[in-house]
């Protein structure tokens, strides 16, 4: 995914890198920034993104692809398209012309009420998470 750095947050006492603000095809979000190196404000990056905990309560919807939050730190939204469902609760979700994959709670775990499997292949699905984390890579 290629984005716009928009702001940066220093890293925290307990060693994980900054915070970034940025704002990509689907939104504009903040995450943990994984690089080596810093970035600069307005830079334009190319990074993968990684949603790091399991995905126990999610939606289908209709709308545009999402990734969007409001402040450092305020949970992450995402909507996309499921494009692969993997054996191992791994699912490609299509967020526009990028994919982001994500671990599904296995349905016994779900909290969502009637929520029985992960979802299909084609459904447009929405969740949010705590945090995501970015991490750059050249192309």
């Amino acid at each position: 995914m290629r984005i716009e750095i928009l702001d940066l947050s220093p890293a925290t006492e307990t060693g994980e890198g900054p915070m970034v603000t940025f704002r990509g095809p689907s939104g504009q979000a903040w995450a943990q920034w994984c690089g080596s190196e810093m970035p600069q404000v307005g830079a334009l990056v190319d990074v993968e993104v990684d949603v790091p905990d399991e995905i126990a309560r999610w939606a289908t919807v209709d709308g545009p692809a999402t990734v969007a939050s409001d402040t450092p730190r305020s949970p992450v939204r995402i909507r996309g398209v499921v494009a692969t469902v993997g054996e191992d609760s791994v699912v490609a979700v299509r967020v526009g012309a990028d994919v982001i994959l994500v671990e599904f709670s296995e349905p016994t775990n779900s909290v969502r009420p009637g929520q029985v499997d992960k979802p299909r292949v084609g459904d447009a699905v929405e969740f949010t998470t705590p945090q995501i984390d970015i991490y750059p890579y050249s192309v």
